[in-house]
């Protein structure tokens, strides 16, 4: 359980729930300005909003599944339609594509289920902060392993000297990946709450 007042939704309710955040996922990588923001290379994305709602609405494990949903479509789009250069090389490996999607479900539920033991009965101050930190797990991770796998590369299609790429990468954290962060905190327990009531048997 995510906590103590509440149960997980029936095997029904689960699968159906998992078949509609899944039909989400789909739309938002397919479908223009829905789930990305075309600003190459990177392409910020607003889709991780519904890995973290998975996961709060339903557990880590429904969270870490819908993340990779995500991942698995995200590296299909870049085969299928390549939104940039990079698309092919960065996208089309799981390191950066698949597992920073997976990530985002175990922290988003392991911080979920520490801010309840540390701030019991604040469960809106529990939504909202694991929204954050599944947000940034994304933001995080992707770069990182952009870094790692394709840092010269990555420096030369934008046009910044490899030394200083530690640099830019961090500077798109403090922004993408701060407005991300401040979105899912928003938006995230927004949805959650009241799907939990239509989807949770009290």
């Amino acid at each position: 359980m995510m906590n103590r007042n509440k149960q997980k939704p029936s095997n029904a309710h689960r699968i159906a729930l998992l078949g509609i955040l899944t039909a989400i996922i789909l739309i938002q990588n397919f479908v223009p300005f829905l789930g990305n923001i075309p600003i190459p290379p990177l392409n910020p994305t607003i889709i991780h909003i519904t890995v973290i709602v998975a996961t709060l609405t339903m557990s880590t494990t429904d969270g870490i599944i819908i993340g990779t949903v995500w991942g698995l479509t995200r590296m299909i789009r870049a085969y299928t339609m390549p939104a940039s250069p990079l698309d092919l090389l960065l996208w089309t490996n799981p390191m950066i594509a698949l597992v920073p999607r997976m990530l985002i479900g175990l922290t988003t539920g392991w911080t979920y289920k520490l801010s309840h033991k540390l701030l019991p009965n604040k469960d809106k101050i529990a939504l909202a902060s694991s929204s954050v930190v599944g947000s940034f797990t994304n933001t995080i991770f992707v770069l990182l392993f952009i870094y790692l796998l394709f840092g010269d590369a990555y420096a030369e299609a934008v046009g910044v000297d490899v030394s200083n790429l530690a640099g830019a990468l961090a500077v798109i954290v403090g922004t993408n990946g701060v407005a991300e962060a401040v979105a899912a905190a928003i938006i995230a327990p927004l949805v959650t709450i009241p799907l939990r009531k239509i989807t949770h048997k009290k």
